[in-house]
């Protein structure tokens, strides 16, 4: 009897034990359920951005955006997608994406239903302008063929993403020199279109002779491979950028810095076009809002993972190229909060 007694008080102590583990454990659920409410909720748990192609200087962009995000907003899941500046604003049209990437002058053709666009987009916004991208068209130093812009219209070119800025603003350029596709296309060239990473591949291994690509200044896909290669990037005439600018396109210039790529002492006039980050028009205006706070106050983030492109990440050209008309009451609201806009 006096034994099984014992026994009951073992079962009932280790009972007990078990017990107050399980409430110390709720008692740690309900304290990480209250550190958790010091972060921000979001409207939903996902968050797809639109980037450019693997190696393009939009994709550490918008990883650093994602981290940013995912670790301030309660339970939120931040993808990116790959795409381009023309199929990020198409992919924010349609719901696909709610953040993007793009350049300024796509942007502005979206919202007149311009360029790559049959009718105008009610259903983006303008977020911030980030920095100027130099259009880069690069050729193998040791192909000889190949000195100046004219000397392009017979050879085998990559443009990049297809549906991205990129071969947008080169056509317009190529314009200024009289070359279209169909020339191109009459005197025996040809045109291929890929992420940045697979076109420096191509141009290694001679598959094509012309590289175009957009980076600020650096290509990154193209400085990979000058460990084994020399690059010669082509100049534009002034004549013909003067031209450009004066044309509504968004489309600018300046000169590429000289050492930019191996053996370039000197610097090499391109034209420019703004990336910028844009989101659909009907989005929380409190959500846009912290995600654009979060952005720039965060900056530490970029300046560690991408400090060539972080440099020009300022409040004083958020708006460069951008109407303040265009942008999302949640980012406008920041921005009049910080002495941005009155």
């Amino acid at each position: 009897m006096r034994r099984r007694t014992m026994m009951k008080k073992i079962l009932w102590t280790a009972i007990l034990g078990m017990l107050m583990i399980v409430a110390a454990g709720c008692g740690n659920d309900s304290g990480n359920a209250e550190g958790s409410s010091d972060k921000l909720e979001a409207p939903d748990k996902f968050l797809q951005i639109g980037t450019g192609p693997m190696g393009s200087g939009w994709y550490p962009i918008t990883t650093g955006m994602s981290e940013i995000y995912m670790d301030n907003f309660n339970g939120l899941n931040a993808s990116q997608i790959e795409g381009g500046s023309t199929a990020n604003l198409k992919s924010l049209d349609v719901g696909d994406i709610q953040l993007g990437i793009n350049y300024t002058s796509d942007f502005s053709d979206a919202i007149a239903g311009e360029g790559g666009f049959t009718e105008p987009l009610d259903t983006v916004s303008a977020i911030a302008s980030l920095y100027p991208v130099y259009q880069t068209i690069a050729v193998l130093d040791s192909n000889e063929d190949i000195q100046k812009i004219e000397d392009i219209v017979d050879k085998h070119i990559f443009l990049g993403p297809k549906n991205g800025g990129g071969p947008v603003a080169f056509w317009r350029m190529m314009d200024e020199y009289g070359i279209t596709e169909e020339t191109i296309e009459q005197a025996g060239g040809q045109i291929s279109y890929g992420n940045y990473n697979d076109g420096a591949s191509m141009l290694v291994d001679n598959s094509v002779d012309v590289f175009l690509g957009g980076g600020a200044p650096t290509v990154v896909a193209l400085q990979e491979i000058e460990l084994t290669n020399q690059l010669r990037v082509l100049p534009i005439d002034q004549d013909k950028l003067d031209s450009i600018k004066e044309k509504d396109y968004g489309i600018s210039a300046a000169p590429l810095p000289a050492e930019t790529y191996k053996g370039q002492d000197e610097e090499v006039p391109t034209y420019t076009a703004v990336s910028m980050m844009t989101s659909r028009a009907d989005l929380d205006e409190e959500y846009v809002y912290n995600l654009t706070k979060l952005f720039w106050e965060n900056m530490d983030v970029f300046e560690e993972q991408i400090p060539e492109r972080a440099v020009h990440f300022t409040l004083d050209t958020v708006l460069d190229g951008i109407d303040p008309e265009t942008l999302h009451p949640g980012a406008k609201k920041y921005y009049e909060e910080q002495g941005v806009l009155e």
